[in-house]
């Protein structure tokens, strides 16, 4: 494609965030067929003016309305909560993120942020239905950068390790595979508040992009994109003096609820030791809840599981556990127990319990191992010398980062028609099956 015509498309493309409709709820759902007008008593607008709601809205309504009175008719809705929930509902709120939202998880700090995220989010939406009605792949809508942070996805992935001092040369050293266990959980359920709250998209890596990062207790990141559908980020950490090295891939795919985004991520997480000790660090879930009004807000769900074969020692951890009445989202409980690896699905003795708040702290048996109040962020800064695949050389990056936004979009579309006609010209020698990456 000519350079002009990936200005003009730009330009386009940038014209049409900024022509973006300020009422959010509406313009999120006013593309989907309306229902009968309503009243709610006296809650009428100004000037008289009955609201109207969408189907989808009514739906939900609806299905909220059920749930209240089927809650209340069990006698859920009512209850108090019981001295447990208390206590460990004061538990997590005495220690937790400045950032965390009031129901749980992370949340978004800057209205303009949410404003402009949920802009482009319904504006992307309402272009995939286009697309989808004139017969054109859904996928092929370029993302406007406006509404991108200037930061790779390998960028945002960096930044787990900068509280990897405060616990792997603990876990390294440690004879007992219990207390090695026990650090290794702190460390990365710890990690998760640095990577969270980044409302903002960050840029898809192309493939082959590198990145590669040194941190400031001698630690080494290398990472790089080895394929690009589906997306698949690959890295290796080397820890101080090789004491422990953090390596593997993951990927991972969306899927949209009712004023929800899910996040599903998935791969191999292995962490070694320089005494032959591996653990293998499973994924939770995630869930951006309020997408299109509320408080946006970022929360980790459902299980994680850490193991550790060789000494029959596994931790498995529950967040936000059903059944906890008022506790926010981020709490989480769990165990560590022995098992027979060779039979993983039986139930295993337990050695000690877990329990915390993935943005505030982390206890076995009440002994605290994280605390957000204490634990600092080591530095980060790139080598003396990068390749020229690596994140922070690329241009769309860079014209971002210094605000000329068409300019960014314009190197953004190049980049990725780029990576299509040379996913074609592998397509051409290998087959699709092939020359999928």
């Amino acid at each position: 494609m000519p350079q002009d015509m990936y200005a003009n498309r730009a330009a386009d493309i940038c014209a049409a965030v900024d022509q973006m409709d300020d009422n959010l709820e509406q313009m999120a759902l006013e593309d989907l067929p309306k229902e009968e007008e309503y009243s709610s008593g006296n809650n009428t607008e100004i000037g008289g003016e009955q609201k109207q709601r969408s189907w989808l809205g009514k739906i939900g309504k609806g299905l909220s309305k059920r749930t209240k009175n089927l809650g209340q008719g069990l006698g859920l809705v009512s209850a108090p909560l019981s001295q447990e929930d208390e206590d460990t509902k004061a538990m997590v709120r005495s220690c937790r993120s400045p950032f965390a939202s009031e129901v749980g998880g992370i949340a978004c700090q800057d209205p303009d942020e949410s404003k402009l995220a949920r802009s482009v989010l319904s504006m992307m939406i309402r272009q995939m239905g286009r697309n989808l009605l004139q017969g054109q792949n859904v996928m092929n809508t370029s993302f406007p950068i406006q509404c991108c942070q200037p930061r790779s996805l390998l960028e945002i992935a960096a930044e787990q390790g900068r509280f990897f001092h405060a616990f792997l040369p603990q876990a390294a050293r440690a004879t007992d595979p219990v207390e090695r266990m026990k650090n290794i959980v702190a460390c990365f359920v710890s990690a998760m508040t640095l990577t969270s709250a980044n409302f903002l998209k960050p840029l898809n890596p192309i493939l082959g992009e590198t990145l590669q990062t040194e941190y400031s207790d001698g630690s080494k990141l290398y990472m790089e994109q080895t394929c690009h559908h589906p997306p698949i980020s690959s890295y290796h950490l080397v820890g101080p003096g090789g004491m422990y090295q953090y390596y593997g891939h993951t990927t991972f795919d969306i899927g949209f609820g009712y004023n929800r985004m899910f996040l599903n991520t998935s791969g191999s997480r292995t962490l070694t030791f320089a005494d032959g000790g591996k653990v293998e660090i499973g994924f939770p879930k995630d869930r951006v809840s309020n997408v299109f009004w509320g408080q946006m807000h970022h929360e980790c769900l459902g299980e994680q599981l850490f193991t550790d074969d060789a000494n029959g020692i596994r931790c498995i951890i529950t967040y936000a556990p059903e059944g906890r009445k008022g506790v926010p989202t981020d709490y989480f409980q769990g165990v560590i127990e022995r098992y027979d690896p060779r039979n993983a699905d039986a139930e295993g003795q337990i050695v000690c319990s877990v329990e915390g708040s993935w943005v505030g702290f982390v206890d076995f048996d009440r002994v605290r191992y994280w605390d957000v109040r204490t634990t600092t962020k080591l530095g980060v800064a790139p080598p003396s010398r990068t390749l020229l695949s690596d994140s922070r050389h690329r241009a769309d990056r860079n014209a971002l980062a210094a605000k000329d936004y068409k300019l960014g979009q314009a190197k953004k579309l190049e980049m990725e028609e780029q990576q299509r006609a040379e996913r074609r010209l592998r397509e051409a020698v290998h087959g699709k099956k092939g020359g999928h990456k």
